[in-house]
């Protein structure tokens, strides 16, 4: 009895080293193949966006549980891939500021154009002759 409960703790353990590496192997499949699509994409759409962020986010989740199983190697490559997706995404971000921004300069470009209007239109009504 004892000798076939020290060999079954002996299978688990050893089932549970050899799940390990798969595990981090197969986490570090996932976050290749994510941070090659993202870089992949030429533009990004704010749902295409929306969905990497999401993916990214669960990404992270499991990275946090599995990092302490993860060798010193698989860790410089999560993060230099993690530096990849924050790339895209900062191009992603500064070109949505960019064409807010020029958006936002043309409603004040037209804006001071009616406003400058407007003033010229009351001081001539104030101070012309009709």
């Amino acid at each position: 009895m004892k000798k076939i409960t020290l060999t079954i703790m002996a299978l688990m353990m050893l089932t549970s080293v050899k799940a390990e590496p798969a595990d981090t192997l197969q986490f570090m499949n996932a976050y290749r193949q994510f941070a090659a699509y993202v870089v992949s994409q030429r533009v990004l759409t704010k749902p295409v966006a929306d969905s990497l962020i999401a993916r990214q986010d669960t990404l992270m989740y499991q990275y946090r549980k599995i990092k302490p199983q993860l060798t010193d190697r698989q860790v410089e490559e999560y993060n230099r891939l993690k530096g990849r997706y924050t790339k895209k995404m900062l191009e992603y971000r500064g070109d949505r500021i960019g064409e807010g921004l020029e958006v936002t300069g043309d409603s004040i470009a037209s804006t001071a154009g009616r406003v400058g209007s407007a003033i010229s239109g009351f001081f001539k009504g104030l101070f012309g002759k009709d």
